[in-house]
Formats: C-alpha cells, sequence, structure tokens
C-alpha cells in the first residue's frame, strides 16, 4: 500500500470502510488450539521498521504489536491509543497537543512523548524512509518537514516536540483537516531510541530485535514461511485481548490454504477467483469492497504511450464489467475515476464518488476511433509494449484478461506480459523499466487527495511521469481553499484534468472474498490504512 492529504474535519472517520468478518455458521471445525487462532496469508512481511514499511503485511503486523497515538475502531472512527483522548488543538488549528497514557514497551521501558519525536524526526529525515512524505504538505503538514525531509534542515528542527514525558506538542506548517486520522497509520508510530540505537541495522529484523507495545509481540517470524505473534502481557490493555497468539502461514497457493481450512489447520484465508464459486454459498464465506484501486499507469517516456489518443483507446477499449463480473468475481467492482468508492465523505455528507463524475466508461466504438487517430499520428499501422503486473491473483488474472480483451478490440495492437513477484514490479516502476504496469493503490487516510496526490508532477509515487501544470495548479488551489465545499469540487476539479488527459487508467477496486471460522470473531478490515487489526480477535465456542 502507496498517498497524501486527507479530508474535511467534518467527517474525518465516518467513511472509513470498515468491517468486521464474522461467518454467521458453518461446519469447520475450529484451527485454533486453545486460544490460537491461524490465518493464511498470501504475502510474507517486507519490514517490521514502522519508518520504512509500506505494504500491507507490514503495516498490519506494525500495527499488532505497536500502537500509536490514535487507532480506529471497528467502524472506523478514529480512538484513543497511546493518547488518553484526541489532541487538543490551537485556535489557528496549528498545533496538536497530546496527553499519553501510562504504556510501556515489552522491556519494561515507559512509552514517553520522546519516543515520538525520536521516530518521527529519525523517519521524516531518512531518505530511504518512501513514506516520509507523508510528515510534509502532502501529508501532515507537519512544520519544516519538507526541509527535514530534503536535508535542508536539521531533524531537530521539526515540529514535533516532548514538552516532558506525557505531553506530545506537534506544530504544523497550515492547517490540515485530516491530521488525526494520519496519527493512526504507522509511519507515525513511537521508537525506542536506546533499544533501536542499541540493536543498529538489526533493529526491527527478528523478534529479539523488536520492541513491543500493541497488543501483540512477534515471537517467530520464518521469511517466506510463518510468522507468530503472541499476547504482550504488559500492553496496557491486555485485558482487552481475547487471544494467546496468532499464527500467520504464509501461502502462496490460495487453493492450498482453502484445503486446508476445510481441515480445520487454518481458521481464516482469502479467495481467488477460482474458488469463489464453490464456497460462495458457504455461510463461512465472506465478502467485503477493499480500498485498493487497480489501474494502469503509462510511462510517458514511451513514444506511442505519450500519445493522448493511444491511451484513450486503450482505456475506452477495457471491459471493467466483464472482468470484475466475469473473471475476478470476488466482490470487485468497476472503477469509475481515480477515487474509489467510499474512502471519503464531503462536508455534504455524500461519498466523494456519488458526487463526482464517472471517468472512462467502456466504449468501443470511441476506443477504435481514438485507436486510429492515434496511429495516423505516429505515423505506425501497430503498436507493442509490455505490460508490468504482480504474479498473483487478482493481478495475474486482470492481466492476462487485459491482454487478451485489448489485443482482440484495438487492431495492431501487441502486449509483451512481464510477470514479476509484487517487489520485484515495484522496483520496474521505481526505475522507469515498463510501458504499461497494472498497478495498485490503497488508501492511508480517508481523503481524496490520498490517490490524487500520486499524480502531482514529481511525486515518488508517480512511476508514470505524467506533468501538468494545469492539475498542479487545481491541487495546490485545493490545498489552499478557505472551507471544506470549496476544496472539495477543487478536487474534483483536479480529478477531471487527469482524467481527461488519460495520466493513469482506473480499472477496478479490488473486493475481498474469503473463508472465516465461524467460531472466530473480531478480525476487522479497513479499507483506510491498516488493512486488518486483529486487537478485538476472539474465539466463541
Amino acid at each position: 500500500m502507496n498517498k497524501k492529504i486527507k479530508k474535511i474535519l467534518v467527517c474525518l472517520c465516518s467513511s472509513l470502510m470498515a468491517f468486521s468478518l464474522v461467518a454467521c455458521s458453518g461446519s469447520n471445525d475450529s484451527a485454533s488450539d486453545g486460544k490460537t487462532v491461524t490465518l493464511a496469508k498470501e504475502l510474507d512481511i517486507i519490514s517490521m521498521n514502522s519508518s520504512y514499511a509500506t505494504d500491507g503485511s507490514s503495516l498490519e503486523a506494525i500495527h499488532a504489536t505497536i500502537d500509536g497515538l490514535l487507532t480506529v475502531d471497528a467502524d472506523g472512527n478514529l480512538i484513543p491509543a497511546l493518547a488518553k483522548e484526541k489532541a487538543k488543538v490551537s485556535k489557528d488549528g496549528l498545533t496538536y497537543t497530546y496527553e499519553l497514557r501510562d504504556a510501556k514497551w515489552d522491556n519494561g521501558t515507559p512509552v514517553t512523548a520522546k519516543d515520538f519525536v525520536y521516530a518521527w524526526q529519525r523517519t521524516a529525515s531518512s531518505a530511504d524512509a518512501e513514506y516520509n512524505y507523508l510528515y510534509g504538505e502532502d501529508g501532515a503538514c507537519v512544520k519544516n518537514a519538507e526541509d527535514v525531509i530534503s536535508g535542508k534542515k536539521k531533524p531537530s528542527e521539526l515540529g514535533v516536540k516532548a514538552v516532558n514525558d506525557t505531553t506530545l506538542e506537534i506544530t504544523l506548517s497550515k492547517p490540515c483537516a485530516y491530521f488525526e486520522s494520519l496519527m493512526s497509520f504507522p509511519v507515525f508510530y513511537p521508537i525506542n531510541q536506546e533499544f533501536a540505537e542499541e540493536k543498529g541495522d538489526q533493529f526491527a529484523l527478528t523478534p529479539e530485535n523488536m520492541l513491543a507495545c500493541g497488543a501483540y509481540k512477534m515471537t517467530s517470524w520464518e521469511t517466506g514461511s510463518k510468522y507468530v505473534l503472541e499476547k504482550n502481557e504488559s500492553y496496557y490493555d491486555a485485558d482487552k485481548v481475547k487471544v494467546d497468539k496468532l499464527v500467520f502461514n504464509i501461502v502462496k497457493d490460495l487453493s492450498s490454504s482453502a484445503l486446508a481450512f476445510e481441515s480445520g489447520d487454518v481458521d481464516f484465508t482469502k479467495l481467488n477467483k477460482d474458488l469463489v464459486d464453490k464456497y460462495k454459498g458457504s455461510d463461512e464465506y465472506a465478502e467485503v469492497l477493499e480500498g485498493y484501486l487497480w489501474y494502469f499507469q503509462y510511462n510517458f517516456a514511451n513514444k506511442y504511450l505519450k500519445n493522448a489518443n493511444i491511451r484513450k483507446a486503450i482505456s475506452l477499449a477495457i471491459d471493467k464489467e466483464d472482468l470484475v463480473n466475469n473473471v475476478l468475481k470476488d466482490g470487485s467492482i468497476v472503477a469509475k475515476g481515480f477515487v474509489p468508492t467510499k474512502l471519503a465523505t464531503g462536508a455534504d455528507g455524500k461519498d466523494y464518488r456519488d458526487t463526482a463524475d464517472s471517468y472512462m466508461d467502456t466504449n468501443i466504438d470511441e476506443a477504435k476511433k481514438a485507436w486510429k487517430a492515434g496511429l495516423k499520428e505516429l505515423g505506425v499501422d501497430s503498436i507493442s509494449v509490455n505490460m508490468l503486473f504482480d504474479n498473483a491473483d487478482p493481478a495475474k488474472s486482470a492481466a492476462e484478461y487485459l491482454q487478451s480483451h485489448l489485443q482482440s478490440t484495438l487492431d495492431g495492437l501487441k502486449i509483451e506480459m512481464v510477470a514479476q513477484e509484487k517487489n520485484n514490479r515495484i522496483e520496474m516502476q521505481k526505475s522507469r523499466d515498463f510501458d504499461i504496469s497494472l498497478t495498485r493503490w490503497g488508501p492511508d487516510y480517508a481523503d481524496p487527495t490520498t490517490y490524487l496526490f500520486l499524480m502531482n508532477t514529481g511525486n515518488s509515487y508517480n512511476y508514470g511521469d505524467y506533468t501538468s501544470k494545469d492539475y498542479d495548479k487545481k491541487m495546490k488551489e485545493a490545498a489552499d481553499a478557505q472551507n471544506s465545499e470549496t476544496r472539495w469540487e477543487l478536487l474534483k476539479e483536479a480529478e477531471s484534468i487527469a482524467m481527461n488527459d488519460y495520466a493513469i487508467t482506473p480499472i477496478f477496486q479490488v473486493g475481498g472474498a474469503s473463508l472465516i471460522n465461524k467460531k472466530v470473531k473480531g478480525i476487522e478490515t479497513h479499507a483506510v490504512g491498516v488493512p486488518f487489526i486483529y486487537k478485538n480477535v476472539e474465539i466463541v465456542e
């Protein structure tokens, strides 16, 4: 999961799309041994270091073992975590003050405001921390963050300070309506300086080099195979943690994990398209709409894809309804724009997507006209490009469908398939080693800008290097808007500019089909921020 600003203070968190995955009844015997819950996961953790983690699996494990100032409840509402309550905010909206509760790391050391100051300064000043931009103008707007990130100012000049051990004060460069929502995101979590510096380059690489202040602590991590989280008895809210152990098995083949579920060896597994029809009638089947949006990112350095008519043709030729209904079949829906459905609610109480325009609806006739026009403008009669994608579902199934459909619809189009593991795909995008990438983005906070910022000129995730003065100008106008209604409309105008440029092609918003043991309750999935939260997992006999 990679993002920016947030939503208007009014409905900051009401739009967080959260579900508690619960199955009503079923026949599966529990894989729980005593108070152990076993989950099958497709992807392993990449990093347990909150400064550097960017993927969903890592964010979930970090959230389970470390608390931030705030977190979210099962309905996606912001609630206190390490903070006793939400911040006291100055009248000018520039100063946020948090009082910390009495909490300890699992080595007995108190969690203090200094842990936050150290973590923030460390992350913002690290060139390798991909999410450090969230401290700046495209995120929390922490004072001096842009200069600290660029190296123009010292980390100590970042707008965060420990007034005392239990009081944290944060100064912003400008008001940020969604600031508190970001405080539930792992890149803003505390790090104990003494422990981190003692461990050096081994910090957070193995369980013995980790420190927990969350509901669980990691006790085992077999890379590519399994990791184990056990209840943290030092946790301030340990009485609310109902299971002793969470076991995460890394399973690349979901057919195998589905069989393991049937035999009672796992309590939770996701399902791919080939398994949905088999289990959809089961009362242990659950389906949610996730926040991840899959889209085509075009490399604007490619001489063919630089042509607007070629991008338009590809965008309009995709039969998205056929893709989600007959190929994916997992609850995914057609993407109507670059901002997903049920991400953010405006001051009018309506979902952003419901009041914004719909873009790139399938239109084969218009696609073919644009294709012919593009070929003529380029002086060619055929085009060959490659498509980079993850070699795992839903990307793999979607990519195969898109290749076949586009080649058969647009005469003269040849698409070479480049399947890669997710990490390799991201690295190839970073190095601009692609023509078209089928990629995804998951929202860090509930505001349209978590997507729209991605198309700003120079954004670190704008791997295709789309640039538009009009778009950048409109986004700046939105950032400087004096009221929420004006800002909302300016964001819609910005999205319109990029969509009419065919800067990217939104394709589908992913659904999550899964099986869950009827005895296991409280696995929460959230469309915004950390995808899965496990604090409230319990076994009900």
